[in-house]
């Protein structure tokens, strides 16, 4: 097994096309380590930039079939949050879908939602996003720079809710999103996983 059709439908990490059919140029082939365990790769390439795009699978006779690693890594991977609550995930999740949709100005919007989603599931809700903020950096929640990003992404969320001559690109809407990362996996992943360290060591 190992190889899959299916793989050949993903979205190109270099010129940012969703969802196509990518070319299958060679592959899968396997390479040997120095201890003379196998590795199993495939090359793709994108039909509109030609880029290419390495794909890791298990073992040719191996079932299921599994893609282990890709090279290079899409962008979506390095802004998924782990541990995140469903109400605050909800939010975050449409932020990902119309950004990747093109439409920035909404990307931006839900990500300011995602942030009082966050402070509501902590138990903070204030009447504000401003004072939500600074009542999160009074329990010690965020630092006070921490602080300064979350105003940052209020203040381009708000842009982007109403309706001016001042439009939300694409380039501040990343931006936004990778501030709002930073933040929910402080808030909820780094705790989360040190929890379940927490429970590892005292189970040894």
């Amino acid at each position: 097994m190992g190889w899959s059709d299916e793989f050949r439908f993903r979205n190109c990490p270099w010129c940012g096309v969703r969802d196509a059919q990518l070319h299958l140029q060679a592959g899968p082939v396997m390479a040997r380590r120095a201890d003379y365990r196998e590795r199993w790769w495939t090359l793709l390439t994108c039909p509109r930039c030609a880029g290419p795009i390495v794909v890791e699978t298990n073992h040719a006779n191996e079932a299921p079939h599994r893609e282990l690693s890709t090279f290079p890594v899409e962008e979506r991977v390095t802004v998924a949050v782990a541990h995140l609550p469903d109400d605050v995930e909800a939010y975050y999740g449409d932020a990902l879908r119309v950004l990747d949709a093109g439409v920035p100005d909404a990307a931006a919007v839900q990500l300011r939602r995602t942030l009082e989603a966050a402070a509501a599931h902590l138990g903070i809700k204030e009447s504000s996003l401003v004072k939500s903020i600074e009542e999160m950096i009074a329990q010690q929640l965020i630092t006070a720079q921490f602080g300064e990003v979350l105003h940052h992404v209020r203040k381009v969320g708000n842009l982007g809710a109403h309706a001016t001559d001042e439009r939300i690109d694409d380039t501040t809407a990343q931006q936004v999103l990778k501030f709002t990362m930073q933040v929910l996996r402080n808030l909820f992943e780094i705790p989360a996983e040190l929890d379940q360290l927490g429970g590892s060591s005292d189970e040894a």
